[in-house]
């Protein structure tokens, strides 16, 4: 090797956006030996990667709009010194346009609002990597090397050089970027998933699927034939995306069953190649909620976003500071003191006051704000102080001064209100327009009490029953699906529920992240914020949109998807049986099938992923698992990401650090939140941020001289 060595394990999104900050900081970098730059991505789809793979089915949908997906640092993101010219990193919504119009297939004319399908994502996403390879390779000193083998295992030499193992050869690296995305597990000793793939492989023709991905291989008609019973695990995007697989992948079609209205509900004509029937269960006995249409989506572009998004009035970085301060718990963790909060008690009450006041400023306009802030400022206060000793207790604590507010609202008759349009927007809220209706097109009640908060019912849509039949089970999931998409159909900036969970689990996440990363939070907190608040965010905020949900509505309501086995699911092998059976503890309904499907995906497990390079680090001390101290050892919280210093670069079992290592992503998810996400356009994207951080930082040491350019703007001074 001569020179430095450069190598990213990983070719997928993560590699993109890597490419892209070093074919932007690289021109006029002097290197006095030349850099090699390899990559190593296994599934040869450099570019994309497995999970946004050009090559998957096309039933498969992206979670958010097109005008918010990117490829490159833009003027938003401020640890970028170096922009690439305006016409080398084109937003996703620009690169369709162009692709349309430069071959005319309709699969490309995407409207800015339009969920895109995920294939179409990875072709743009390899598109654009070819462009960056072939602009690095066009400096002077830049080799860069495409292997299409997985790395399975990295050793430090004495010589301080890294030795990378994959396909049979070994390679020397100065520098080593691991971006490996989503990984699949070995079944944890004694789980559940350990005793149903033993029973499948004990009794044929039974067949346990471990993980759903690739689509077309392991749910395909040959895996799971039709005619035979399925029961999916889960209810989230993973499971959509295997009901849509086995139902309007196999030639099932969905025609439109209102000629008019809000929302394009469905009805499913069957092909006849489906499974019999499909179970589909998960711990909630409910879906992700719709994503709402986008309002906040202005261009496809991207810029004007920023403008449109919620800016945290109650749940605010000085809040979280405040709290720390006063409620923190002191401990030592990563070399300093951290004054972890507990979720539940210090946090979530905010959260419900901010939605709160989202769907009223939503619901009555904004001029009701200042009312409701001056209400409920000095509880607020101290909260902040002295927090609460029941969740519960503080939240109707700090909402009580909001819904009075309403509750005088909705007279029509108070005196402090006159003069503020209130009534006038409340009607255009509901109804698009100034003057009341007779009845709602939305299907809500035109008395303005029945529009009164309640966070209980938002969270538990369908309560929390001791026991309901199934059917009945199934026609209140039913009916709580319409409204959520006619709900999601007003948007998110119309609807007042939708604002709420949009403008507070979504447009706040950076607010989360202070609050959790790097030990924020007590263990026996961070293990129930993982189990139950995150779940939340999940449902509430991170579902599939409303093309797909609508699709999902229709084969729930034409029998062939099953939902009537509700919360709690207790899944089981049928003993000397090849099938399995699923109870619904609440609805006592039973269902038995062939084919049991993981509709979920792993989380991240360096002991047990399947590959064998994350073991391989652990075994060689070159990696650790995090740990979040508890009371006692055996309190400890692991979340199974790896530990790393807020730089990404990975802790060795010595507690030593290797600033030539640095990890993005899966590895790292649980120690740091929201990791896995795609490149937004004029955001300050957390994830290009961090991309342009490592690069910033491999650029610096590579530096010998690097001469001012024309245009250069400075790393600090945001445009």
């Amino acid at each position: 090797m001569s020179g430095p060595h450069v190598v990213v394990v990983g070719g997928g999104p993560f590699c993109t956006y890597a490419l892209e900050r070093l074919a932007a900081l690289l021109p006029g970098l002097e290197l006095s030996s030349g850099l090699t730059l390899s990559i190593f991505e296994k599934t040869g789809r450099f570019g994309a990667g497995a999970t946004h793979s050009d090559a998957q089915v096309a039933t498969s949908y992206m979670n958010r709009v097109a005008s918010q997906i990117g490829f490159a640092a833009d003027e938003s993101n401020l640890d970028a010194p170096r922009l690439l010219p305006r016409e080398l990193r084109p937003t996703f919504v620009e690169w369709a346009e162009a692709k349309y119009q430069a071959t005319g297939e309709r699969r490309f004319h995407l409207h800015p609002v339009e969920v895109p399908p995920r294939y179409l994502h990875g072709e743009a996403l390899r598109e654009r990597f070819d462009c960056y390879v072939a602009w690095l390779r066009a400096l002077p000193g830049v080799h860069v090397e495409l292997h299409a083998t997985e790395v399975t295992d990295i050793a430090c030499e004495d010589s301080g050089a890294f030795r990378v193992h994959s396909g049979g050869r070994t390679f020397e690296a100065t520098h080593v970027l691991l971006v490996t995305g989503h990984s699949n597990n070995h079944p944890a000793k004694g789980s559940l998933e350990e005793v149903l793939e033993h029973h499948a492989r004990q009794t044929p023709p039974a067949r346990h699927v471990p993980f759903a991905y690739p689509l077309d291989t392991q749910v395909s008609e040959a895996a799971v034939p039709p005619g035979s019973t399925v029961g999916v695990l889960g209810m989230g995007l993973t499971a959509i995306d295997v009901l849509l697989y086995l139902t309007e992948g196999r030639g099932g079609t969905f025609v439109r069953e209102n000629a008019s209205g809000p929302a394009p509900f469905l009805k499913y004509l069957p092909s006849g190649r489906e499974p019999a029937a499909i179970v589909a269960v998960s711990p909630s006995g409910l879906f992700t909620t719709c994503r709402p249409y986008n309002a906040k989506a202005v261009d496809g572009s991207g810029r004007g976003h920023g403008t449109l998004q919620h800016q945290g009035v109650f749940l605010t970085s000085d809040a979280v500071h405040a709290l720390r301060e006063s409620l923190g718990k002191p401990v030592v963790l990563g070399g300093g003191e951290v004054r972890q909060l507990d979720f539940e008690l210090h946090v979530f009450p905010l959260v419900v006051l901010e939605m709160a006041y989202v769907y009223y400023t939503t619901l009555f306009g904004e001029r009701l704000g200042p009312a409701l802030r001056r209400a409920v400022e000095p509880r607020y206060r101290d909260f902040l102080r002295a927090g609460c000793e029941r969740r519960d207790d503080g939240i109707d604590a700090l909402l009580a001064p909001l819904q009075d507010c309403f509750d005088e609202v909705a007279t029509w008759a108070s005196p402090r209100f006159e003069g503020l349009g209130l009534r006038e927007a409340f009607h255009e809220t509901l109804y698009g327009q100034r003057e009341p209706l007779p009845a709602s097109p939305w299907g809500h009640p035109t008395e303005v009490h029945a529009h009164r908060f309640d966070w209980r019912g938002l969270f538990h849509p369908l309560g929390e029953p001791a026991t309901l039949p199934g059917e009945t089970w199934r026609e209140r999931l039913v009916s709580v699906m319409r409204r959520d998409q006619l709900a999601a159909a007003q948007g998110n900036l119309r609807n007042p529920t939708k604002a709420a969970c949009d403008g507070v689990w979504r447009d706040l996440r950076a607010i989360y992240s202070q609050v959790v990363d790097f030990g924020g939070l007590t263990a026996a907190s961070h293990r129930r914020f993982v189990d139950v608040y995150w779940r939340y965010y999940i449902r509430m905020s991170n579902g599939a949109g409303l093309e797909a949900m609508t699709k999902v509505l229709a084969l729930v309501e034409s029998g062939l998807v099953d939902v009537s086995i509700g919360p709690r699911p207790i899944v089981e092998p049928l003993p000397g049986r090849p099938s399995f059976r699923v109870r619904g503890p609440v609805t006592g309904t039973r269902r038995d099938f062939d084919v049991l499907v993981e509709g979920k995906a792993h989380p991240f497990d360096a002991e047990r992923d399947l590959c064998p390079l994350y073991p391989n680090l652990l075994r060689r001390g070159l990696v650790r698992r995090w740990r979040n101290p508890g009371e006692t050892p055996s309190e400890d919280f692991i979340p199974g990401g790896l530990d790393v210093t807020p730089a990404f670069h990975p802790v060795r079992a010595d507690g030593t650090v290797d600033a030539r290592l640095t990890l993005l992503g899966a590895p790292i998810e649980g120690v740091a939140f929201f990791q896995l996400s795609a490149a937004r356009p004029q955001s300050n994207s957390s994830i290009l941020n961090t991309i342009a951080r490592w690069a910033n930082e491999l650029v610096e040491g590579l530096r010998v001289t690097r001469p001012s350019l024309p245009g250069e703007r400075d790393a600090h001074v945001a445009s």
